[in-house]
């Protein structure tokens, strides 16, 4: 398997852009958002986001976290915090702040030419049970791994 890395300052653009009202299509790397994306094969499109519009349940909004721009499952907020979660995460959650949220999640572009829209009430209904089911993440991913054959064991992230 290929392994693409693509730098910070690439995102840094890509958050200019989509604060100045553009949508931006990314390449995005890792596998934290697995299986729902899969990273360095599928392709993403990001429209802005604007401050005063409230999350959808469920949806992947494009944040910065830590010095770190990110597309992680939204599950919740707890106060003036959002909080995120890797589809393919066991147990970190980023808690973020409504001006670190720069865009979201709307396309999954595949490479077979199929497409996913993200506000679809059916697959936000997939990650809903997705994120109910992480007790048993571990032994999901392990499986999901072993019969899709595109992704490495090592690369599935997991915290002890």
């Amino acid at each position: 398997m290929r392994k693409i890395v693509v730098s910070n300052n690439f995102f840094n653009e890509a958050a200019k852009a989509l604060k100045q009202g553009q949508t931006v299509k990314l390449l995005i790397g890792g596998h934290s958002m697995y299986p729902f994306i899969r990273g360095g094969i599928d392709l993403v499109e990001v429209v802005p986001f604007s401050s005063e519009e409230e999350l959808p349940a469920w949806c992947c909004p494009f944040y910065q976290w830590n010095g770190k721009y990110l597309i992680h499952r939204y599950i919740g907020k707890k106060g003036n915090e959002y909080m995120m979660l890797g589809d393919g995460n066991l147990a970190r959650i980023e808690r973020v702040k409504r001006e670190d949220i720069i865009g979201i999640l709307r396309t999954i572009y595949r490479p077979d030419g199929t497409t996913q829209d993200c506000r679809d009430t059916q697959w936000l209904k997939k990650a809903k049970w997705w994120y109910r089911l992480r007790f048993l993440r571990r032994w999901l991913l392990l499986v999901l791994v072993f019969t899709s054959g595109k992704v490495k064991i090592s690369s599935v992230q997991h915290k002890k």
